[in-house]
């Protein structure tokens, strides 16, 4: 962990104590004349050419430690003149040789970098939220902001889930221009959410964290899962404009489809699988996108076979119902 406050020379808090506060003392009165023994006293300016002379008055004997400034004497509005620490007390502590400041309030950062191994940014800001670092700034006064890696993250969440509305969205467009149905594309998208399930299950599996790049991994998946379930839809459809029923042509359509299907995600996983195992640090930078891949693909594939030639069939009986409950026309008068 690290700050950007550096230490510089020790600095001198002056506190009015009670007794100071009960002979006339008050904290500005000390704070000017503290500053006045230090810095001296601005008497008069004058114009001298075409520059302005200041005019200072300062001690005769400069004040350079703690202990001639604790014996300095001060003056109470009632004219009591005493030395500065019989009325206030002087604490030495270290000082900062740079102060940073944003609407007027003094501000730091503190830095930390999370061991990718053992914990990733969501859990560590996570763990950070439920501890009592909230409750332990406030009662001191102190606000706080997590920024850094956590906001990069919050604002690539933000930007990737609406690339992922449009990317729906646009599949939906094309799909329904394609096949010519605001239905069909539906039945095509329904396998999505199961691919998500098989890459949550992959990194719970394996013990890794969802992280950004699994999240752009879904995006890749979604397209693959597409397209295993376009085959499918466009061999039902031909069967269907053959003559089929819906039932005998969604069943195959599988059948015909099984092999090609097959091959299309068995050779994706073959090709990432070995990333799954590698040690080296470019591939492990790599192997939450390559888990979502393959898991998500293993799973959605049975579900495409299954899922896909089900919904068809299913969406036949409710269209073939709902006409059934639409009131037939009347005959035309003779």
């Amino acid at each position: 962990m690290a700050d950007d406050l550096p230490w510089g020379k020790p600095t001198v808090q002056i506190r009015l104590t009670p007794r100071g506060r009960a002979l006339g003392y008050t904290a500005d009165g000390l704070a000017r004349q503290v500053r006045a023994a230090l810095q001296g006293v601005i008497a008069t300016r004058f114009a001298r050419h075409n520059e302005e002379v200041t005019v200072r008055v300062k001690r005769a004997d400069a004040i350079t430690s703690t202990a001639a400034l604790r014996a300095i004497r001060v003056r109470s509005a009632g004219g009591v003149w005493l030395p500065l620490a019989e009325v206030a007390e002087l604490r030495e502590r270290p000082g900062f040789s740079v102060l940073f400041r944003r609407d007027g309030k003094a501000v730091m950062s503190v830095s930390a970098n999370v061991d990718k191994s053992v914990s990733s940014i969501a859990e560590a800001v996570a763990a950070i939220e439920a501890s009592d670092f909230r409750a332990i700034l406030a009662r001191h006064g102190i606000g706080a902001e997590i920024k850094g890696g956590a906001e990069e993250m919050r604002e690539s969440m933000r930007d990737l889930k609406i690339g992922a509305m449009v990317a729906l969205l646009l599949i939906y467009i094309i799909l329904a221009w394609v096949f010519a149905s605001y239905t069909h594309p539906l039945i095509i998208m329904t396998v999505i959410p199961f691919g998500v399930i098989g890459a949550i299950l992959g990194h719970l599996l394996l013990g890794f964290s969802l992280t950004m790049l699994s999240l752009i991994g879904l995006l890749g998946l979604t397209g693959i899962l597409v397209n295993d379930s376009i085959i499918l839809l466009a061999r039902a459809r031909e069967r269907m404009a053959h003559g089929e029923e819906a039932r005998a042509a969604a069943i195959g359509a599988a059948r015909d489809r099984l092999r090609a299907v097959l091959l299309t995600t068995l050779t994706t996983i073959g090709g990432l699988t070995p990333l799954l195992f590698e040690k080296s640090l470019q591939a492990q930078f790599l192997q939450p996108m390559a888990i979502t891949i393959v898991f998500g693909l293993g799973v959605a594939t049975v579900i495409v076979l299954l899922l896909v030639p089900a919904t068809l069939g299913v969406w036949h009986d409710l269209g073939r119902l709902f006409r059934r409950l639409q009131p037939a026309p009347r005959a035309a008068a003779e």
